[in-house]
């Protein structure tokens, strides 16, 4: 099926080619007629966008013309990109003094021979685009109808052992009666007693481990407490190493799963542990009594406690019984509702008649009721209230407990930018740690994040973010996901060597293209001829693939670049080609322990949002003029030099976040050269690094 995306898409193109900047380039070049074409004809096909995405729920042409429509679309938008990355290499090579004239006619930087290509390249879209609106008079294009199935909900984070009570309802007497389980089996002579809470996705097991997991008898009774998220990957070494990080509370290098049991075994001697186990699937009974066995090593009255979706998983593990997660009652369901719908109070005397017969629609499932919730506290009109009621979703769906429509239908309501960052997440594994400031920056590189200028992208990605969590949708919600349906059409991937069967070679319309672990070599050179096949690349994540000695030639050809995270295990020098790269937002430096210099000619790089070093301490200087990035929110670290452009004062304009480390601080000459660096002023750092060196002695001071 066509996604809901295709509306986002097409007004992305719309909103590049309404932009001062590349409506100035096509007055330059002489491209302004067929600019103007393409906006009209995505403009007649924008019009009927929502009809179409609502009526591909029950046809099969309709999705199959949406499909065409987004590939279509994309594909001006990739244009579209190459005129505007041409107009802004030229105008640094403007900056840089190097506009020169070119020797030859045929040169691909020749400005009437890409002036030529790009008004063919437009006319060949625009052609496609011609025939795909025409073809929408076959699907009658105004009659809408509805699906009963939703599309994808995404797990946005691992869960962890926090929570906030107060936003609770209807778990209080199931709580009391674990927790005095859980105390009566202090003086049990078992050394491990295993409790399962069993029920279906969106009713609350995680929560109410929680709940107990803080409750401060646990506190008092338990020498250690422990919580480690599950899901899908149930393997001995993962969770042993996931167990005894989280009792230390930092990372652990130790990757032999002997070695990790002997440390396992000398964190819990002694102790009286509980242990939770949040969301567990495997149904592999060796694999659980292997782990059972490791874990007899704490003391008398040890407890572990899982939470599952699987009766068959909970039967299998419990040792003293098995929890059967409740519905919320009426009451409870109205609560919960009336907090997410009428935070303030306001329209709940208008809307509580048709609120309560929405609600009995979601059957008492705690996700269910708050994602619809979320959704009505933005409906003002009581014409929004009664089409919710009224809407076919609810009686289309084969889902007796209402999880599914309810979420659909807050779905739906999203714009359509919303919409696509949500669905950006699927290029993630279940359970993976995605950060949000790593995640804004990927919706940043894909032009995901609507804003009127530069200076607001990061806020309103930060503001997409809360919405997403507000209205539940980056919660821990099952899915059923291909990402791969079309390799020849695919743009977003992301790839766990070892895992994936083979490396889709035959791929080369990526946007996306994320490693997520490390692989073997032949893995490796199989990624390279993935990469060097990508022209239009803007997200590239080699966080987990060794680069060898320099960076490979082929990520500085990549001139589509936005974000790029890459390991620079064994490099010394960053190439200068790097700074070709002129559309780069976020470039994230792992593994940097070796690296000497930064490229010399970063401050060309002026769309730079966040320069991030994992480890600089090798790092000898930065580069000059690192003051004309104007955009730059994050620097690792800058060493003040002796000349001007080396100065303290570089970061005066600067706004920056994050961790800052400022090194060299002995070639400030003065105190009023101090001051116009503006440090005071930079309320959004996180952390602040001071060092100098004074007759040979290094000194350091953390704000």
């Amino acid at each position: 099926m066509a996604d809901g995306l295709v509306s986002a898409v097409v007004e992305t193109v719309l909103g590049i080619l309404g932009s001062a900047a590349l409506q100035e380039i096509g007055d330059v070049w002489g491209l302004k007629d067929e600019l103007e074409s393409l906006e009209s004809v995505l403009g007649a096909v924008q019009l009927v966008l929502q009809d179409a995405e609502i009526k591909q729920r029950k046809s099969r042409a309709v999705q199959d013309w949406l499909s065409k429509l987004k590939n279509a679309a994309a594909d001006a938008e990739n244009i579209l990109d190459r005129i505007a990355t041409e107009g802004l290499r030229r105008r640094v090579d403007s900056e840089r003094g190097m506009q020169r004239k070119l020797n030859s006619f045929l040169s691909k930087r020749n400005p009437l021979v890409f002036r030529l290509k790009m008004a063919r390249e437009v006319r060949k879209v625009r052609g496609k685009l011609d025939a795909i609106a025409e073809e929408r008079i076959k699907f009658h294009l105004g009659e809408g109808v509805v699906e009963n199935r939703f599309g994808g909900v995404v797990e946005s984070r691992q869960s962890c052992s926090l929570v906030n009570e107060l936003e609770i309802y209807g778990r209080d007497e199931e709580k009391e009666m674990i927790v005095e389980k859980m105390v009566d089996r202090m003086s049990d002579r078992d050394d491990l007693s295993v409790y399962a809470i069993c029920g279906m996705g969106g009713l609350g097991k995680t929560t109410l481990a929680q709940m107990v997991y803080n409750d401060e008898r646990m506190t008092r009774c338990f020498d250690l407490r422990v919580w480690v998220c599950v899901s899908d990957d149930f393997s001995m070494q993962r969770l042993v190493k996931a167990i005894v990080e989280s009792i230390d509370g930092v990372g652990c290098d130790i990757s032999e799963l002997d070695a990790l049991q002997q440390l396992f075994r000398e964190k819990l001697r002694g102790r009286r542990f509980l242990l939770v186990l949040d969301d567990v699937w495997n149904e592999n009974h060796e694999l659980w009594d292997r782990l059972k066995e490791v874990l007899r090593c704490g003391s008398k009255g040890s407890v572990l406690m899982v939470t599952t979706r699987i009766e068959k998983v909970a039967l299998m593990m419990a040792t003293i019984g098995v929890h059967q997660i409740g519905y919320l009652s009426e009451d409870d369901s109205w609560s919960l509702f009336r907090q997410r719908a009428f935070m303030t109070g306001e329209g709940e005397e208008s809307f509580a008649a048709i609120g309560k017969v929405i609600l009995k629609k979601c059957g008492g499932v705690p996700l269910a009721i708050k994602a619809l919730g979320s959704l009505m506290r933005f409906k003002s009109h009581e014409s929004e209230w009664l089409a919710i009621k009224e809407s076919e979703i609810w009686q289309l769906s084969d889902d007796e407990n209402g999880v599914l429509p309810a979420l659909r239908l807050s779905y739906d309501n999203l714009a359509p930018q919303m919409r696509q960052c949500f669905a950006y997440c699927c290029l993630f594994p279940k359970d993976y740690v995605m950060e949000e400031n790593q995640l804004i920056q990927l919706w940043m590189a894909n032009g995901f994040v609507p804003s009127r200028g530069q200076s607001d992208l990061h806020l309103n990605g930060h503001l997409i973010f809360k919405e997403l969590v507000w209205r539940s949708f980056l919660q821990d919600i099952q899915i059923n996901f291909r990402v791969i349906q079309s390799p020849k059409t695919l743009h977003h991937l992301s790839f766990i060597p070892g895992f994936s069967v083979e490396i889709p070679d035959n791929i080369a319309s990526l946007r996306s293209f994320i490693v997520l672990d490390e692989g073997v070599q032949s893995w490796r050179q199989g990624i390279s001829l993935l990469i060097s096949k990508q022209q239009y690349l803007r997200a590239l994540d080699l966080n987990r693939y060794s680069v060898v000695e320099k960076l490979p030639n082929l990520v500085c050809k990549l001139e589509h670049l936005r974000y790029l995270t890459m390991s620079c295990y064994n490099i010394k020098m960053l190439p200068e080609s790097l700074t070709c790269l002129h559309n780069l937002q976020t470039l994230k430096l792992m593994a940097s322990d070796q690296l000497l210099e930064l490229p010399k000619g970063l401050r060309a790089m002026k769309n730079l949002w966040f320069l991030e070093i994992e480890s600089f301490h090798s790092l000898l200087c930065t580069p000059p003029g690192l003051g004309d990035l104007i955009y730059l929110h994050e620097l690792s670290i800058f060493i003040v030099g002796q000349d001007v452009s080396h100065q303290i004062d570089q970061l005066k304009e600067l706004n920056l976040g994050g961790n800052l480390s400022i090194q060299g601080l002995d070639n400030v000459g003065n105190i009023e050269d101090a001051k116009r660096a503006n440090l005071i002023t930079k309320n959004n750092l996180t952390s602040l690094s001071l060092s100098w060196t004074i007759d040979g002695k290094k000194f350091h001071r953390t704000l």
